[in-house]
């Protein structure tokens, strides 16, 4: 599976509509998390036990580009102060849990 696919069944989206501005909301959650800090693992679907190491990482990706898909309204000067929705608490919460995971050990330690 890769993640857009995955994208596409978290939002239930059918088709291959809006596969373009799917592809850059992922590629923007991915660079803001690395920009917060956030190391990305080289194979988000690792599996090792029947345990996904990065499943975590990928939530935290879903759901910032559900937010960025759910929230894409045009921002004028005059409602720049309503139009901003924040970040969810939860998703901040889990990008300051995962800025201290390092993917590369846990890949080597599975």
């Amino acid at each position: 599976m890769q993640l857009l696919d995955e994208l596409k069944k978290y939002l239930r989206i059918d088709g291959n509509d809006e596969d373009r501005s799917l592809s850059t909301f992922l590629q923007t959650s991915i660079s803001y998390l690395e920009n917060a800090g956030v190391k990305q693992p080289n194979d988000y679907y690792l599996i090792v036990e029947d345990k996904e190491i990065f499943a975590q990482h990928r939530l935290a990706i879903m759901m910032l580009a559900t937010h960025f898909y759910e929230n894409r309204t045009t921002i004028t000067p005059s409602t720049i102060k309503t139009a901003q929705q924040p970040i969810p608490y939860g998703l901040q919460s889990m990008i300051l849990q995962l800025k201290w995971v390092n993917p590369d050990e846990l890949s080597v330690q599975q």
